[in-house]
């Protein structure tokens, strides 16, 4: 399992919620009003219904959501209608540093990177992991793959078993180091 920087237990840091299917857009607000910071990532997508296409705002990592609390109040999101559980690293819930998600936002964010969700990790051949280092997406790492002539990044989530690809275009990246 990939390791993430995870902040002091002690301090806020960013939960990964479980929802219900296609609960996402009901239970952020729920989140918000108890005083929770939440965060769904999402991008639109063209979708064709009987009489003409539409463009439609869906969740990138369907079934989750990102939620930001402080140390003790992360018992009371599992009682939020609407959220299944946290996702946990052991026995513990997980957390991602505020760094990491901004991250995440970052790359979603940046212009051209036509972020589209990922369910499975890419087929790679060995060596392929890399960080970026230049341009909005720079610190990240993820998979690099080419398809159809444009460089994608995928950055993939394992906690939750999900990612994101998103364009980087002539970014310059470089090859993680392989842990002996």
């Amino acid at each position: 399992m990939e390791s993430y920087p995870t902040p002091d237990r002690f301090n806020a840091g960013w939960y990964v919620v479980w929802t219900e299917a296609r609960a996402e857009k009901a239970v952020a607000p729920r989140l918000d009003r108890m005083g929770y910071e939440s965060w769904v990532p999402t991008y639109t997508t063209r979708r064709k219904w009987s009489d003409r296409y539409k463009a439609v705002t869906l969740p990138l990592f369907p079934g989750y959501i990102f939620c930001r609390t402080g140390p003790g109040r992360w018992h009371d999101l599992i009682r939020v209608p609407g959220v299944l559980t946290l996702i946990k690293d052991g026995p513990a819930a997980a957390i991602l540093t505020d760094a990491y998600v901004e991250g995440i936002k970052r790359v979603i964010a940046a212009p051209g990177s036509d972020p589209e969700p990922v369910t499975e990790l890419p087929a790679f051949e060995p060596g392929e992991k890399v960080v970026v280092l230049e341009g909005p997406m720079a610190g990240m790492t993820g998979i690099v793959k080419e398809m159809q002539s444009r460089r994608v990044l995928v950055i993939w989530v394992e906690l939750i078993g999900r990612g994101v690809a998103c364009t980087i275009g002539a970014a310059k990246v470089a090859k993680v180091p392989e842990l002996p």
